[in-house]
């Protein structure tokens, strides 16, 4: 179970459209323009990983993924354009996307399909099916905001010879999920625009994500969402939860609701006791995948894949809030193929699972991403240990079926120390890490209370260097919290 990564600066173009949205275009080179947002200093590769990096998502994301940026390149509605396009020229002018994406949002907010796929390049019929199929799926969403928003464009959209023009148009779909995302986030498309001649009307022949210009690191901007990915989504409300399925799935959504909502009301419980004041999410969006590759596949950011049997992913807001990027909301993916949902009874069943996402969930929200500027800065010992913490809370460290195997490392010789954020990277001790970061919550909250371990948690995910927040809230150093801890570990595996 992961805290997912935000995207960076610098992701690579997206391959191949998805077939239903037909076949992309090769993308132009893009007009330059001012330098992208500098990419955060990281240790690994980002979206799917096991650093609390989902919370520095600001530091590049809320540029990058902020809309409203504008069409970069040269001015098409300016006088050279004009002049170039001459009396056979053609060219697309940046009033004109804009207007087209205004007639697509308030076709949405009608339910209006004809309206809605009148962007669309009537001749390309899977491309519309697709769209069709999206609008279907969109009008099954509890949105309180829907529309459509430039990012940027990447080519050039004038032509002095009439040859028509052929560009990439990077499309934010800003939406929230009413009662479910504190503020609107965002989806970046690309979409390939033609014009393919003077008095032609602008079509858009193909549909795929979008990356963040300049970015290396990922693959898209949270695409695609579950609208996306399937031709036909099942929708299941409860008091606490939106979980989103393949329709073919809804049995399953039906299944796994109840568990979903006694997980949210059981870490509610704990968090309502001990949290410091202040407001805490209570409803969550949870998507129900199977398999590693369609969990790995949905509200994609990198390339890395999925391992675990679930994700918790931080979405920056569309907007920034007096100047500052701030999470608008969380999405919880689940693969319930994975063994935690295919076996029978016990502590380690689904509940573990998705009571430990809903956790990064309810952390996600508080953190101060102006603050956090490098994964660093977030220890996953603490952002891990917290999660496993309160998946088991009230239950003995034995009801983790970690603790098995881990009290054998320990016994054969463990070196007494916390987990660096590098030592995640080690698959083979993946397990075992998790069950220390457990440990360490344990023994904190045994020696100075759960308050205290709140407190603890909630400064580290603000950007408080783990040792500046033992201080802080515990009273003592780091390295004094880490000797009690090591003898605690100890005694736990004789």
């Amino acid at each position: 179970m992961t805290q997912g990564h935000p995207p960076p600066a610098g992701w690579p173009t997206p391959g191949n459209a998805d077939p239903r949205y037909g076949a992309a275009q090769p993308p132009a080179q893009p007009v330059p323009s001012t330098p992208p947002p500098p990419a955060p200093k990281s240790r690994r590769g980002l979206w799917i990983g096991l650093a609390a990096g989902a919370l520095a998502l600001a530091v590049c994301a809320g540029t990058a993924v902020g809309v409203g940026l504008g069409l970069r390149g040269d001015d098409e509605d300016g006088p050279a354009p004009k002049a170039a396009a001459g009396a056979n020229g053609v060219t697309v002018t940046n009033a004109e996307l804009t207007a087209l994406l205004d007639r697509h949002s308030k076709a949405l907010a009608a339910k209006d399909l004809d309206g809605y796929l009148a962007a669309f390049d009537p001749a390309r019929k899977e491309l519309i099916t697709g769209q069709t199929q999206l609008f279907r799926n969109l009008a099954k969403l509890p949105l309180s905001v829907a529309r459509y928003e430039t990012v940027e464009r990447q080519g050039r959209a004038a032509d002095a010879f009439g040859q028509g023009v052929t560009f990439q148009l990077d499309v934010s779909f800003v939406h929230q999920l009413d009662g479910f995302d504190r503020a609107p986030v965002a989806e970046w498309y690309r979409w390939t625009i033609v014009r393919a001649g003077r008095d032609a009307p602008i079509r858009v022949t193909a549909v795929t994500g979008a990356p963040a210009a300049g970015s290396g690191g990922s693959k898209t901007v949270y695409y695609p969402g579950p609208w996306d990915k399937w031709r036909d989504i099942h929708v299941e409300r409860t008091p606490y939860a939106l979980i989103i399925t393949d329709a073919a799935r809804a049995d399953l959504a039906r299944r796994y609701a109840p568990a979903v909502d006694r997980s949210v009301t059981s870490n509610l419980a704990v968090w309502r006791a001990n949290a410091p004041p202040g407001p805490v999410s209570d409803k969550f969006v949870v998507t129900l995948a199977v398999g590693k590759d369609e969990m790995t596949s949905l509200y994609r950011i990198g390339t890395e894949k999925a391992t675990e049997a679930g994700f918790s992913l931080g979405m920056v807001a569309a907007e920034r809030t007096d100047g500052t990027a701030t999470i608008g909301g969380t999405r919880i993916v689940v693969d319930t193929s994975d063994s935690y949902f295919t076996r029978s009874g016990g502590d380690n069943d689904a509940r573990m699972v998705l009571r430990h996402e809903i956790a990064h969930s309810m952390m996600t929200p508080r953190t101060d991403l102006a603050a956090v500027d490098e994964f660093s800065k977030l220890d996953e010992w603490v952002v891990e240990g917290f999660a496993e913490y309160i998946a088991f809370h009230g239950r003995p460290l034995g009801a983790s079926e970690r603790t098995a195997q881990a009290r054998k490392l320990v016994r054969d010789g463990w070196n007494g120390t916390l987990p660096g954020n590098g030592d995640w990277d080690d698959p083979g001790r993946l397990s075992f890490h998790y069950w220390l970061g457990h440990t360490a919550m344990n023994h904190l909250a045994e020696k100075h209370g759960e308050p205290k371990l709140f407190r603890f948690v909630e400064a580290v995910y603000a950007g408080t260097p783990t040792d500046r927040a033992a201080r802080d809230v515990l009273g003592v150093s780091l390295d004094e919290f880490q000797a009690g801890w090591a003898d605690f570990v100890r005694a736990q595996a004789r």
